[in-house]
């Protein structure tokens, strides 16, 4: 597997895959995988986060290579494009899609459409003159109606926002439930900041963190941090003069190759983004699985403002390693809840 061409762009949707304390989505992540991984990847030619500025010059130059691009005297503006068309193209073969005489843009929409057929057709939804946004919806809604019955929601009659309303909180029940916290009486913001604390908490006391005189999100800080390193370990990656961020992703990238083999696909010279869509494509709920199904860095840490390193960017990003300055309902949106 080659390393990622954008470091930690992919820290969207990867970042605490695997650390989540919950599985909660947020009130943009209840749909499945699928939407979480189109989300950054917003049409094809944004998907392999061209123009990210953590980009690491050598995983540009070694994509750039790879691909056939002569790279001397280029400096990053020059080969982001050219890569980008290359891999817009090289996409496109592999589907079996003409390339001649089209421009990129034609191009990556045609891809688009091809991978969401493609998706599509394994849920059952017939794609004879649907574009891309009518399957996009349709999909969604096929893939929340699938977890709506997992859990026993109803879907008769109800709209994509209704069903999504409905799954977190019947997601939130589950696990107020299991936690032993009674619903009776509470509205979801209530019984989502209890299930937060009481899930931290219970995780604390199970890595041997003491939760003496903290807050909430220290905690929760403290949890995520020994979880990774515990995973490091686990796969023999080296913490020496690693940001938690960088660690995060070698445990991540180490995971999806270890799916990838489990489902029979080669991660030889792959970028991480090109195998989660391979992956994605093979099975969306394994991969949901392993992520964690929230969109934990996507939005830096959601409504609080609260940032955890400049996820998605190289070497600690913003601040460094963690910067303050929200609330706690800003680390439940980075937990997904």
């Amino acid at each position: 597997m080659k390393r990622s061409v954008v470091g930690l762009t992919v820290a969207g949707v990867l970042l605490l895959g695997g650390y989540a304390s919950t599985t909660f989505a947020n009130d943009e992540g209840t749909n499945s995988i699928n939407t979480k991984v189109e989300s950054f990847m917003k049409g094809f030619k944004g998907m392999m986060g061209f123009g990210h500025k953590g980009m690491n010059s050598e995983d540009l130059l070694d994509k750039a290579k790879g691909l056939g691009i002569e790279t001397s005297g280029k400096d990053a503006e020059t080969l982001m494009p050219e890569i980008q068309e290359a891999l817009i193209k090289q996409q496109a073969e592999e589907l079996g899609i003409k390339t001649a005489d089209k421009d990129l843009d034609t191009l990556a929409q045609e891809v688009q459409l091809a991978h969401l057929q493609k998706k599509a057709k394994a849920l059952d939804i017939k794609t004879a003159g649907k574009d891309a946004q009518t399957l996009k919806q349709e999909i969604r809604l096929a893939e929340l109606k699938k977890k709506a019955e997992q859990l026993g929601v109803t879907t008769v009659d109800k709209d994509v926002e209704t069903l999504r309303q409905d799954i977190r909180q019947a997601e939130i029940n589950k696990k107020a439930k299991e936690l032993g916290i009674t619903t009776e009486g509470k509205d979801l913001t209530t019984l989502t900041q209890e299930v937060y604390t009481a899930t931290i908490k219970k995780e604390a006391g199970d890595l041997g963190i003491s939760i003496e005189g903290k807050e909430i999100n220290e905690i929760a800080q403290e949890v995520y941090k020994a979880k990774v390193k515990a995973d490091a370990k686990e796969y023999n990656i080296t913490i020496d003069g690693k940001t938690i961020q960088q660690l995060a992703q070698e445990v991540m990238e180490k995971k999806l190759v270890k799916l990838a083999k489990d489902l029979g696909i080669s991660a030889t010279d792959k970028t991480t983004q090109e195998l989660i869509m391979e992956i994605n494509e093979k099975d969306s709920a394994k991969l949901e699985a392993l992520l964690g199904d929230n969109n934990f860095g996507m939005h830096g840490m959601g409504k609080g403002g609260r940032g955890m390193g400049g996820f998605g960017h190289r070497g600690g990003g913003h601040g460094g390693d963690m910067h303050q300055g929200g609330s706690e309902m800003g680390t439940m949106s980075m937990m997904g809840l």
